[in-house]
């Protein structure tokens, strides 16, 4: 029941700030040039989606963000398993890793750029380090997490590093995992969007870039909805498989 009163109370909070979206600039309450009503935006959203060269700008950071997740969460994943297993190598390395989070990386966009260009490599190399550290420290926490009793004891039952990986490793490091993959993507979508809009030919960011600056606040508005309808579907599914293996987890560790 506490479950289910929070969800009504959550859908009643987007619900009212979605119906303010759309009365406000209707009533004249603040000034529909700057905040368009919401249903004018969903119009030119809709607009948009018939549009191939918004679709080509899309597609295009898509295929950005994904190559960079691509090329960093692996490695990442690895690392930090690496890193994990060694206590002396985690307590040397995971400070390092927290200082090197706790750096806003956007400071360093004028640098990838004098460096890589504002062509294609630079939106992927930028996306990869924001999914680097994030992910990193997740995996590092995630094989810390493993309580080291439950190892000691299927070595002692004869379990072979395969088993001690299936039935103890795993089942304890895939939630942190797909924490630290749930939030590198988004960090992902924000840096690929941040390097398009700062200096680009092309891609979703710089269009929405040349929209604030021309004043086309509809369709400026229509390409933010599209990217949050996006990233908040693909954040809640990946939560689900969360809490999906967070449940496995607890099953197979009896």
């Amino acid at each position: 029941m506490m479950i289910s009163r929070a969800l009504l109370l959550r859908a009643a909070l987007v619900m009212l700030v979605l119906a303010l979206w759309d009365i406000a600039p209707r009533w004249g309450s603040v000034d529909d040039e700057a905040l368009p009503a919401l249903g004018d935006d969903v119009s030119a959203l809709i607009g948009l989606l018939e549009n191939q060269e918004f679709i080509t700008n899309a597609l295009l950071t898509l295929g950005r963000v994904l190559i960079a997740f691509a090329i960093a969460a692996p490695p990442s994943i690895a690392l930090g398993i690496f890193i994990g297993e060694r206590l002396r190598l985690d307590r040397a390395l995971t400070p390092l890793v927290n200082f090197a989070l706790a750096i806003p990386q956007s400071i360093f966009l004028p640098v990838f750029i004098l460096v890589l260009g504002i062509g294609f490599t630079q939106k992927v190399v930028f996306g990869a380090t924001h999914v680097i550290f994030i992910v990193l420290i997740n995996a590092i926490a995630a094989m810390r997490s493993v309580q080291s009793g439950y190892l000691l004891l299927a070595r002692s039952f004869g379990a072979t590093g395969a088993q001690i990986y299936w039935k103890f490793y795993l089942p304890g490091m895939l939630p942190y995992l797909m924490t630290g993959l749930r939030i590198g993507l988004i960090l992902d979508v924000h840096a690929v969007l941040m390097s398009e809009m700062y200096a680009s030919r092309d891609g979703l960011g710089r269009q929405i870039f040349v929209w604030t600056e021309t004043l086309k606040t509809k369709e400026m508005f229509a390409a933010v909805i599209l990217v949050a309808i996006c990233t908040i579907t693909v954040n809640e599914l990946l939560r689900a498989c969360e809490l999906h293996l967070s449940r496995w987890r607890l099953f197979t560790a009896h």
